[in-house]
């Protein structure tokens, strides 16, 4: 499915059980690496309104399909 917003892809997300675009599921998993802060979250925060536990991104992202790492 894509985003009609944007055209971009988007992801059936199992960390935060709803659709993503690529782009929020790279912040998630560069964060979930250790690659960039946590702060970058608090933008995905708001647009989705959720919380994103880094512990939880950890443990579920390098298994999920959509894994960008």
């Amino acid at each position: 499915m894509k985003n009609e917003d944007n055209n971009e892809q988007l992801y059936t997300c199992p960390l935060l059980d709803r659709e993503i675009d690529q782009a929020a599921c790279y912040d998630i998993n560069m964060v979930a690496g250790g690659w960039i802060k946590k702060e970058v979250l608090v933008c995905l925060e708001k647009e989705y309104g959720v919380s994103i536990e880094v512990w939880k991104a950890v443990e579920i992202c390098p298994a999920c399909k959509h894994s960008l790492i």
